[in-house]
């Protein structure tokens, strides 16, 4: 099972930091308000984000799993992690989910299989603010998912790299160097880097979160959501995606 890790990630570019929190039920939010409030903060929902705000920072929760201020988070959040990994997982049906809480959906266009990811982080405006800071969002739980979809599966995907590959394009972001890549699924799922794990050679997720690739097996769905552990209370009971 796959064990919670706390990590900061701050990002100059935009000046504010993100952490990470596993995916919140409502009694997980519940408790978080408590926390805060016990430690000053005013708190109050809005639509599906929870505000907080204190004399000395503020800062917002979303349920599907990320936190972000522009202040350090580790002080008003960390405490509280360990109470809401105790909290029981709660058993939903999948169909009855925002497309925030989802971890993925699979199309199929044509020749190619299409699977759109839910990232917490690895997406449009933060996506290249990772990648000019030469950090990297994605979570291990995220990370999970994606080897658990494509692992057994051989065909090719289109991502980033940060290395040349035989088929890219070359892209500067901030200052340094991409490179959009095609490579053997089994190269992109050994590469793929979490904020918490790196290598010389680094494979990340499109700007999109839109994995494209060539893959004649059918996907199993239903595995890729096995083994989360403690980083996402969902206990799916059903797997249509």
């Amino acid at each position: 099972m796959l064990a919670f890790r706390v990590c900061q990630i701050r990002l100059e570019g935009i000046g504010r930091c993100y952490l990470p929190l596993p995916k919140l039920s409502e009694e997980q939010v519940s408790l978080i308000k408590r926390h805060l409030e016990e430690r000053g903060f005013s708190v109050r929902r809005r639509q599906h984000l929870l505000h907080a705000v204190s004399r000395a920072s503020n800062l917002t929760v979303d349920p599907a799993g990320l936190s972000w201020s522009s202040e350090e988070l580790i002080d008003p959040i960390g405490p509280v992690i360990p109470s809401l990994l105790e909290v029981p997982k709660q058993r939903v049906e999948i169909d009855s989910l925002g497309a925030r809480y989802l971890y993925f959906v699979i199309k199929r266009r044509g020749l190619k299989l299409e699977i759109q990811l839910f990232t917490r982080m690895e997406s449009l405006r933060l996506w290249s603010e990772l990648r000019k800071a030469g950090l990297c969002g994605l979570t291990p739980d995220e990370r999970t998912v994606i080897a658990s979809l494509l692992g057994s599966h051989r065909g090719t995907v289109d991502c980033v790299t940060d290395y040349y590959t035989d088929v890219c394009i070359p892209m500067q972001i901030g200052r340094n160097l991409y490179y959009q890549s095609t490579l053997p699924i089994s190269e992109f799922v050994s590469s793929l880097r979490t904020f918490s794990e790196a290598s010389k050679r680094n494979s990340y997720v499109p700007r999109d979160s839109i994995l494209r690739l060539t893959a004649d097996d059918p996907i199993d769905a239903a595995a890729a959501l096995q083994g989360l552990g403690q980083w996402c209370y969902l206990d799916f009971a059903s797997t249509n995606l």
